[in-house]
């Protein structure tokens, strides 16, 4: 039986692109917090105060929780976006709360606010796949790596001249010239799949070239 073992890779460029979406929405905190702390002092105005500061507080926190995951080397992502649904929060309180004179189901806020919190609750599973389209497949044939929608390669071992595994980069150097390369910089589990591509090509006879 052939024995095959599938590394996800975390892109942090997908993380990063992630955070500048919510952006928008976490920077929508800042003012609705300033907006709370206004009218906690004024008169008749002490519960919508007090919900502007929480909603505000709420979003502005969950962004910068999950700003600081981002950047860790081994990113975790939960079930539930809790960003999306602070956000949602921040999206319906401005349908029912804000400066118009539409019914609150008929404001750009409400509708927004409703996507938001399907993709919050959705998150999990949108995530994971999401994640499975960038990953390396191995197995004793060879290998099999998707880094893109649009960049993918597979070679068997037998194809292979040699492997070039550096800090930065593995460059796959084919018999008939080729070449194919996978970039470590961006990916947070990049000492998985370096040790991991090294173990299987060894088993498979392929000459290596490792700069550590």
């Amino acid at each position: 039986m052939t024995r095959i073992m599938v590394i996800l890779l975390h892109d942090r460029r997908v993380v990063a692109a992630g955070l500048v979406q919510k952006l928008q929405h976490a920077l929508a905190g800042f003012p609705l917090l300033l907006l709370g702390i206004r009218h906690f002092s004024e008169e008749g105005e002490l519960p919508i105060a007090i919900l502007e500061i929480v909603v505000a507080a709420l979003v502005l926190g969950t962004f910068a929780r999950q700003a600081y995951a981002g950047g860790q080397k081994h990113a975790h992502h939960t079930r539930v976006d809790w960003f999306d649904l602070a956000a949602a929060a921040m999206m319906m309180f401005e349908a029912f709360y804000g400066p118009h004179h539409k019914p609150p189901y008929a404001t750009p806020q409400f509708w927004t606010a409703v996507a938001l919190t399907a993709v919050a609750l959705f998150h999990g599973r949108l995530h994971a796949r999401r994640e499975k389209r960038r990953y390396v497949k191995l197995d004793e044939n060879g290998v099999e790596v998707r880094t893109s929608r649009f960049r993918r390669f597979s070679v068997g071992w037998a194809e292979l001249e040699r492997i070039h595994i550096g800090e930065d980069r593995a460059v796959f150097h084919r018999s008939d010239g080729k070449q194919h390369t996978i970039g470590f910089r961006m990916l947070g589990n990049h000492d998985e799949v370096r040790k991991q591509l090294s173990d299987h090509a060894r088993a498979a006879g392929v000459s290596m070239e490792t700069v550590s």
